[in-house]
C-alpha cells in the first residue's frame, strides 16, 4: 500500500459548497510567494505573524498541529499542498 497523496480535484470534490460547484481555487508557486514575501490569499504573512516561518511545502503541513489555530487547514495533494481558509464561519 502507498502513501500516495490525492488529486486535488478530488480534495475539490470532497469540500465542495452545497450547490455541488467548488469555489475558484487559487494556485500559488511556493517559491515565488516565498520570493515575493506575499501570495493572493495571504497566508505566508497571516502565518509569519503567527510566528510560523515557512520556506517549504512540509512548513504548510505543521499549522494542523496547531490546536489554536481555527482558520487554515491544509491537506497533501498530488499537486503539492492545498491550503484551506475558512474565516468568519465559511
Amino acid at each position: 500500500m502507498t502513501d500516495t497523496a490525492e488529486p486535488l480535484e478530488a480534495l475539490l470534490r470532497r469540500y465542495r459548497q452545497d450547490d455541488g460547484e467548488p469555489r475558484a481555487v487559487p494556485t500559488v508557486s511556493l517559491t515565488d510567494a516565498i520570493r515575493l514575501g506575499d501570495d493572493p490569499l495571504h497566508i505566508l504573512p497571516y502565518l509569519a505573524g503567527i510566528g510560523m516561518s515557512v520556506a517549504s511545502l512540509d512548513d504548510l503541513l505543521l499549522v494542523n498541529d496547531d490546536e489554536s489555530e481555527e482558520e487554515i487547514r491544509n491537506f497533501r495533494v498530488a499537486e503539492g499542498v492545498a491550503v484551506v481558509v475558512a474565516s468568519d464561519g465559511a
